[in-house]
């Protein structure tokens, strides 16, 4: 064991100062580097602790795969029209996952014209588009017979941002735990670059036979969870939100197909976060749709899945331009989503805002105004932080 350690150790340190050599630095906040150098997504622990459990075999074997349960991610630009995403038929409406309400219609500003979700009943895809600094994300996303664009979900997350929700607006993309489908995926341009590994964190799904059950089913950095199935109930260790790697004395000699070597070095630096449950998958790691890429050899795939292990503490962070990572500090905890109702005074009433997260205003008059927001969404828990959905009157 002490001499695989110092193998696999010396052969990651050495693939790093090699990456460190011939890379250059990247732009954070991009449509092919996306979120902010310090994000998680962009950034590896340091000194990580594990869990000695192991993720459960299944009927099926691991998937690193691009398909119909992965997504797309498009980039829109300022010249692009916009697009109306209408409610699959017999909803009531499209629904905001940040204001928690449904909307006729939701308006996308600038709509890439080769859009396209993914096949699989999710039918995620992201759009990119950094000339307003957002990812918008889609659950369900298809044309229908009459040519229009629907979706159940639509979400937004800031592209120079976290990557990840917080307690105001914790619901950030299509994936389970929060993210949006462009964290931690393996992207075209990057599937085949000739680099050693990927130089962010993955994403990764498990079967219920993987998760963790109960109220902590999901975990910090995740702001949310998949909800409990009645016939198939969680009933592994990790939770959603966690982070997962190959320790550092896992044998890479034993893994000789190149994409799964190069997906076995960066589980050792940066890990995978679980951010989704799949159907009897043991593990999924998520590669954008439209890349080149066939599936790894079974055996090898499990030789990772009897490895990885679920990350419990860590010293610190290195972030994406190598220096120690800050934690955050300053999270919004209040949020002012919801339906508005004027009590009394006169003038026009504010409306929640999602894009400044803030109550807004048009013309009023100097008489005081009263409103109340009747949501049910009160003082909640998030993983140690607490989320806040204010009843103010003024």
């Amino acid at each position: 064991m002490k001499q695989l350690l110092a193998v696999g150790t010396l052969a990651l340190a050495s693939l790093t100062q090699v990456q460190a050599q011939t890379t250059p630095a990247p732009a954070f906040g991009t449509y092919q580097k996306p979120f902010a150098a310090d994000s998680l997504w962009n950034s590896y622990p340091v000194k990580p602790v594990f869990d000695t459990w192991e993720i459960p075999a299944t009927s099926w074997n691991p998937a690193i795969q691009a398909g119909a349960f992965s997504s797309g991610i498009f980039e829109a630009k300022a010249s692009d029209a916009p697009m109306l995403i209408y409610p699959v038929a017999g909803a009531t409406g499209v629904v905001d996952t940040d204001t928690e309400m449904r909307t006729p219609t939701y308006t996308i500003p600038h709509w890439p014209a080769n859009t396209a979700p993914a096949t699989g009943g999710d039918g995620h895809a992201d759009i990119v588009d950094a000339s307003l600094n957002r990812i918008y994300s889609f659950s369900n996303l298809k044309k229908n017979a009459e040519g229009k664009w629907t979706a159940t979900r639509v979400s937004w997350t800031p592209l120079n941002g976290t990557g990840w929700g917080d307690p105001a607006h914790y619901y950030q993309g299509a994936r389970a735990a929060g993210p949006a489908p462009t964290g931690g995926m393996i992207r075209i341009a990057e599937a085949n670059d000739g680099k050693p590994m990927y130089d962010h964190a993955l994403s990764m799904s498990l079967d219920f036979t993987g998760l963790l059950g109960g109220a902590d089913h999901y975990t910090y950095p995740a702001t949310a969870g998949d909800t409990p199935i009645k016939d198939k109930p969680n009933t592994g260790r990790i939770p959603e939100g966690a982070r997962v790697m190959l320790p550092p004395d896992f044998d890479l000699s034993k893994i000789t197909d190149a994409r799964l070597l190069k997906v076995a070095r960066t589980l050792m630096k940066y890990g995978a976060y679980v951010v989704d449950r799949n159907d009897n998958t043991p593990f999924a790691i998520y590669v954008e749709i439209g890349a080149q890429w066939s599936n790894s050899p079974p055996a090898q795939l499990d030789l990772v899945r009897k490895s990885l292990r679920r990350v419990l503490s860590q010293s610190g962070h290195i972030d994406g331009n190598g220096t120690p990572r800050v934690p955050e500090s300053r999270v919004n905890l209040l949020s002012l989503r919801g339906a508005w109702t004027l009590i009394d005074g006169v003038g026009q009433q504010g409306v929640y805002d999602t894009f400044s997260q803030s109550l807004v205003w048009g013309t009023t008059t100097t008489r005081p105004m009263t409103q109340i927001n009747y949501s049910t969404w009160g003082l909640g828990r998030v993983n140690g932080k607490r989320s806040i959905n204010p009843r103010l009157a003024g």
